[in-house]
């Protein structure tokens, strides 16, 4: 529906009339009075009300299209976007998306990705299945503590220095090492760059292949930080549908220049292993059409039922294949440490790029996590992690096949999270998703659990269960209360 748009325009201010209309705008979108969905008033009828030209109002309109807030519809007009590209700002201003309510269509998605869970902290609901948070009780604190104790009293010149912007030698060594031996990726230290978690080698691998771009591509449905990224380029993307085995290379476009975002080892989120055969075809896709590949890896290191598989990097032989990690999911998110690997032949460029980004990262933590990994204490520390988190998969998943009859469960033989397909009869997930957040039970609906969905009419039957930071004993309670959750709301 188009709506009403109140807007003040001072003829007399330093921003011109274009600019003002602009940041209003985009100010009532952010804040969600503007609801995903609705359109702007036409341009004209803007233009006549405000008592300007038309053409500042087309020009307002136009940027805001070229960010991402709104997009066309044919001739229908100008309609809001589902997430706004910079509603992260709400974080620092304590937008309406940090409250215990219902999550905002326009502002509630982004911020739960980045911020850890509503309220970033403060509020997390008692039973939280939050995706993607390691068990504060895992933190090695013990062997993490005495490690940067020694460092300090030996090494404490090297915090007055600058470090290398790729990345501390000695930590680029120590992640070629762990690569080669547990994903096969077969990459030097001057491969590496270190970079502040995974959404910032996402960052800086897409800067690095901007200009090699003609179309973005990416997993449908995906990581909603991937997906941010990708919509605030101004370039087309092309979504591409995933099923129980990935992405669907068969519907990958063949137009030449593509960047392909792709998570093969557990697609996010729905879990999906890509089989060797799927990830050999994505490989001959990306050398038929002159593309390249950013292949996320982001939890890897915890697979529960079979060997893992050899990581598309490793098929790739360093040609096509940008492999993003991070130590987020295995050590924890307070380090702000992840790593992209990157051909030999952009080495030069994506050093330059991180020095123009960031200049490096912290020294101490680099070195006390070189140290970690070095000393074997990281090889111990996923060891002992897998058999935690293996138990309360396997204490989550026994406990919906005890409470709901035959659930179709996705995802579960690796990472931190896995997906429940609600059967037909049930509400919607969101609505699952507030009314048991009333009740102290975190779980989310696709669409609130860091993925986006790039189809507005997508099914909304799937809730994503965090379940590496819950015990035992709050796994079952919550799936017990979730029982008559489902019931009330039906």
């Amino acid at each position: 529906m188009t709506v009403e748009l109140t807007l003040t325009l001072d003829a007399a201010s330093a921003k011109s009339l274009q600019v003002q209309v602009f940041d209003q705008v985009r100010e009532i979108i952010l804040e969600g009075r503007l609801k995903a969905g609705m359109a702007l008033p036409p341009s004209r009828l803007l233009a006549e009300r405000l008592g300007i030209s038309r053409n500042t109002v087309i020009t307002a309109y136009e940027r805001l299209a070229a960010e991402g807030y709104v997009k066309a519809r044919g001739t229908a007009g100008l309609f809001v976007e589902p997430i706004p590209p910079d509603s992260l700002l709400l974080i620092q201003r304590g937008g309406q998306a940090l409250t215990n309510g219902p999550v905002s269509d326009v502002v509630g998605e982004p911020l739960l990705c980045f911020a850890g869970s509503p309220g970033g902290g403060g509020d997390r609901p008692e039973l939280d299945f939050w995706v993607g948070r390691s068990d504060p009780a895992g933190f090695p604190l013990r062997i993490w503590r005495r490690i940067v104790n020694r460092l300090l009293s030996h090494e404490t010149a090297y915090l007055t220095d600058y470090c290398d912007p790729a990345g501390l030698p000695e930590l680029r060594a120590a992640i070629a090492t762990h690569l080669r031996r547990a994903r096969a990726v077969a990459v030097t230290e001057d491969q590496i760059i270190v970079t502040t978690g995974g959404q910032d080698a996402l960052n800086l691998v897409f800067n690095l292949l901007r200009s090699h771009t003609r179309q973005l591509c990416i997993e449908n449905p995906c990581y909603l930080g991937a997906s941010l990224i990708f919509r605030s380029a101004g370039m087309a993307i092309h979504p591409v549908p995933v099923d129980g085995d990935g992405l669907r290379t068969d519907l990958l476009p063949m137009d030449r220049g593509s960047l392909l975002y792709v998570t093969p080892s557990h697609q996010f989120p729905t879990g999906g292993l890509m089989p060797v055969t799927r990830r050999l075809e994505l490989l001959r896709w990306a050398e038929e059409t002159d593309s390249y590949i950013v292949e996320d890896d982001y939890d890897s290191d915890f697979r529960y039922d079979g060997p893992p598989l050899t990581a598309l990097a490793g098929l790739d032989g360093g040609r096509r294949v940008f492999y993003v990690g991070t130590f987020s999911k295995s050590v924890g998110a307070g380090l702000r440490i992840g790593y992209a690997t990157v051909p030999r032949m952009f080495w030069d460029e994506a050093r330059m790029l991180k020095a123009q980004m960031t200049n490096g990262q912290a020294w101490l933590e680099q070195a006390a996590l070189a140290t970690f990994i070095d000393e074997g204490h990281f090889d111990r520390h996923l060891r002992r992690l897998r058999q935690v988190y293996k138990s309360r998969r396997d204490c989550l998943v026994r406990a919906l096949w005890e409470t709901f009859e035959d659930p179709v469960i996705l995802g579960a033989e690796s990472g931190l999270h896995l997906v429940w397909r609600l059967p037909k009869g049930f509400p919607p997930a969101r609505r699952i998703q507030v009314t048991a957040r009333e009740r102290g039970i975190g779980v989310y609906a696709l669409s609130s659990g860091a993925a986006y969905d790039f189809d507005p009419e997508a099914r909304d039957d799937m809730l994503v269960f965090g379940y590496s930071s819950l015990a035992e004993a709050q796994i079952e309670s919550a799936v017990r209360e979730l029982r008559a959750i489902s019931k009330d709301a039906r």
